[in-house]
């Protein structure tokens, strides 16, 4: 199977998983929103993150932080309110030039014969799907696996899990809410596992599920090296709530930690072996990176 390609729409991903901005990257992109106070609906916003333990700082203006969009009191960088005619979805990136071009969520192609290689871009609820049809069956027959998370922003958690509970016997990852609770999600033992040796590519442009798996594999899988640079270092999660004027609040509600690790909120997961480079070679006859992982299993 040769550079099969195809383009993974997907309108829910928003509400699956955090997508982690690194440049303009596959994903989804939302407005700078502004909560504007017609809107009405700041006392059912504050009861939101109240009822979820979420709290404005003290002394802090509570009505001015919403109003004024993003509402970066109560989160800098993830919680905000958006309106589904403010959203874009976009299967599109800009090169360095500015240029936008299409990009395919997943793409996967032999090198050097019998080294499968994978690029995926983001975990999005379609991944397993298209997983299944593109990878599944020449995995089987290589010689040995690339899987290229370099610049994937993440996505869905779960589907995170679901594509790593295709190599893992075992594993765990848990959920830290903000309410004190504790959720727990585990890889079973199915008895059809791959068993190939596995290099994973990262950069710091690798974020939140694309870490959660690469931490799984890390910690479970024994043939495995990853390759690249420091990951981006996103450990905590979203949820939405619908808003009574049809607008949805997107706030962190918790962080998580896999397997025994302690969470790499804003510390980001090392490589086994660090390989620095410029990310307009990634593809190119310059990528190191790649080089390196042909190296490997060659």
């Amino acid at each position: 199977m040769n550079n099969k390609k195809i383009l993974a729409f997907c309108a829910v991903s928003l509400v699956a998983g955090a997508v982690i901005g690194a440049g303009a990257m596959y994903g989804i992109q939302h407005k700078n929103i502004k909560f504007a106070k017609e809107y009405s609906v700041l006392p059912e916003v504050i009861k939101v993150l109240d009822d979820e333990g979420i709290n404005v700082p003290d002394g802090s203006d509570t009505e001015k932080a919403v109003v004024n969009g993003y509402l970066s009191l109560y989160d800098d960088k993830y919680t905000y309110y958006y309106k589904d005619e403010d959203v874009e979805l976009v299967t599109e990136a800009a090169d360095e030039n500015g240029e936008v071009k299409y990009v395919d969520n997943m793409t996967t192609e032999f090198k050097n014969g019998n080294i499968l290689y994978t690029r995926l871009h983001m975990f999005d609820v379609d991944t397993e799907i298209v997983w299944n049809d593109l990878v599944d069956s020449d995995i089987k027959k290589a010689k040995g696996f690339i899987l290229d998370l370099r610049d994937n922003g993440g996505g869905s958690d779960g589907t995170a899990e679901s594509i790593a509970d295709k190599f893992l016997k075992k594993g765990y990852c848990t959920d830290h809410l903000k309410n004190g609770e504790t959720e727990e999600s585990r890889m079973t033992d199915n008895g059809k596992e791959y068993d190939i040796p596995v290099v994973l590519l990262v950069n710091d442009g690798t974020a939140s599920a694309a870490e959660e798996f690469t931490a799984l594999m890390m910690q479970n899988y024994e043939n495995l090296t990853v390759i690249g640079e420091k990951t981006y270092g996103k450990g905590i999660f979203q949820d939405e709530k619908v808003l009574s004027n049809g607008g949805t609040l997107r706030y962190t509600n918790g962080y998580y930690t896999v397997g025994d690790w302690e969470c790499y909120q804003d510390i980001g997961i090392e490589p086994d072996e660090t390989i620095e480079m410029d990310k307009s070679l990634i593809g190119t006859f310059g990528d190191t990176q790649l080089k390196r992982a042909l190296e490997i299993l060659g």
